[in-house]
């Protein structure tokens, strides 16, 4: 028999032994999204008046300024349209079904290069600080290199060293024997 009653998220007879999972209610998937807005629009606010200059707000509003700005043109666009009409009706329809549409794709594309190009310049700078931070530790560390150096330096000047060492391949006279053991390249 089939069950006439069962409800929508039921899966079928397989998960018949599984619990029933409650799915939320979507009341609290709407307050989440009016929190998550409430808080950008905090920090929005905050970094507006930050006069630190610390954060790029503007890598935050490029998604606010292309939504309001691709409003505009379509607005811009609509009022066109209309004076075109007034004008004349063939007029009117050209723009409506070619003129317009061509040049609401001709601004989008202009305004979405130009958006990404302010991205792609932020992200530069973003990066030149992170290797400005490197270079520091960079400059820092190379001090090191030259303590190491001098240490070398020093450590050749003992007598005793030598002799600990041994003599390097490249130190080795043609009539000196090599030890048992060591190859003779």
């Amino acid at each position: 028999m089939v069950d006439d009653h069962r409800e929508s998220n039921d899966t079928g007879p397989a998960d018949a032994g599984a619990p029933h999972q409650p799915e939320p209610p979507q009341g609290d998937a709407v307050n989440e999204r009016l929190r998550r807005g409430l808080f950008w629009a905090l920090q929005y606010w905050r970094e507006l008046f930050n006069f630190r200059f610390d954060k790029y707000l503007i890598i935050q509003v490029i998604p606010g300024v292309y939504g309001v700005a691709l409003t505009a043109i379509g607005l811009g666009l609509v009022y066109l349209c209309a004076e075109a009409f007034m004008a004349s009706t063939w007029r009117g329809l050209f723009f409506l079904f070619v003129g317009g549409p061509l040049l609401f794709l001709f601004m989008a594309t202009l305004l979405r290069a130009l958006l990404e190009f302010y991205m792609v310049v932020f992200k530069i700078s973003e990066h030149v600080d992170q290797l400005v931070g490197l270079r520091d530790t960079v400059d820092r560390l190379s001090g090191i290199g030259d303590s190491v150096d001098e240490m070398v330096s020093v450590t050749r000047r003992i007598p005793f060293w030598r002799v600990l060492a041994g003599p390097r391949r490249g130190d080795m006279r043609r009539n000196d024997k090599p030890r048992p053991g060591e190859r003779d390249d």
